[in-house]
């Protein structure tokens, strides 16, 4: 049989390295019948319906504090922790046991009252989901359980701005595998697709190559994935390339010459680029010593632009959104 370059690998995900399925990690709070609080790391947990009212699941073990707690009084709440609560979260995934306030004092907690639960919230996560219980099910070991969401609250600094920055500081991070973690890294809006041959790469004509690979560098911090005497690519965001070439090569490749270069003049060629690191961009080519046309002003397709020229006369165009689209991710 043709493997395709396929290998098979263990039907137990703890031998998945790596693992195609990540797990969202969240802070379980649940109470007994004493009303002890308790708090528990869990990170098999999904949506099940979307509702109104949605309906969330994860699985538990059904000897473990959690299980026990939900099914004497039918409610949780899952907590949504930044990844600034990962090694909190790891010591107490590894101690499912214990009991009370002690329990979250130790670990830097600090429980609050939940909106319409008696289990508790807790006040350094960024999100919580108030659960009474629809029901369990139990598969070997574990049980999955689940829950229709009763509440919803969020820190209202998550709330402020666009995607991009909501995304950012709910920060959610995820289980991979023993001892590995990850952050969910920068939220992007999904584009649609256009017909048609598709964009592979820009090449500026260059007269100076160490000079012009060092500015681009400098500037803005793209890796190199070709590097010749005669040709450097750079790889940009969503697999797009910048490339810079010597005139000379390009002219002998074509064959036809290409026109003087001019020091005094422009080359004609507008770079645009935006995002929420404009200021940082905009300072480092300062900081790179290139000539800067105009300050940040309402002009043309781009609010709030900035005009510099590279070493070679080509324009880059440096502002936070193209006019009209406030919520649209980094570009830079």
């Amino acid at each position: 049989m043709t493997s395709y370059g396929k290998v098979e690998v263990p039907l137990d995900r703890r031998e998945w390295r790596p693992t195609p399925l990540i797990e969202q990690v969240v802070l379980v709070t649940t109470i007994n019948r004493d009303q002890e609080p308790h708090v528990a790391t869990k990170s098999r947990v999904s949506i099940v319906t979307y509702g109104p009212p949605a309906v969330v699941f994860f699985a538990c073990r059904a000897e473990f504090v959690t299980a026990k707690n939900i099914l004497k009084t039918e409610q949780f709440i899952i907590n949504v922790p930044s990844d600034d609560l990962v090694a909190t979260s790891w010591v107490l995934g590894s101690d499912p046991s214990g009991f009370g306030a002690d329990r979250f004092e130790d670990n830097g907690l600090t429980p609050i009252p939940a909106v319409k639960l008696d289990a508790p919230r807790i006040a350094e996560c960024q999100a919580h989901l108030e659960c009474e219980l629809v029901e369990t099910r139990p598969f070997e070991e574990d049980f999955a359980v689940f829950g229709r969401v009763v509440s919803v609250t969020m820190n209202e600094r998550v709330l402020a701005g666009s995607a991009t920055p909501r995304y950012r500081t709910l920060a959610p991070f995820f289980f991979l595998e023993a001892g590995w973690t990850a952050s969910m890294g920068s939220a992007r809006l999904v584009e649609k697709p256009i017909p048609g041959p598709r964009h592979d790469r820009t090449v500026l004509p260059v007269s100076e190559m160490a000079r012009s690979v060092e500015f681009y560098r400098q500037v803005f911090g793209w890796p190199v994935s070709v590097e010749d005497p005669n040709y450097v690519e750079f790889e940009l965001p969503k697999n797009r390339r910048l490339a810079l070439c010597r005139r000379e090569t390009i002219a002998k490749t074509t064959g036809v010459p290409l026109k003087a270069d001019s020091a005094d003049a422009l080359s004609g060629l507008e770079l645009h680029f935006y995002g929420e690191d404009a200021p940082h961009i905009v300072a480092r080519l300062v900081g790179a010593q290139a000539q800067q046309l105009t300050h940040p002003s309402k002009f043309g397709r781009f609010d709030d632009a900035s005009y510099f020229v590279d070493p070679d006369g080509h324009l880059l165009v440096i502002s936070l959104r193209p006019t009209g689209t406030p919520d649209q991710k980094t570009d830079i």
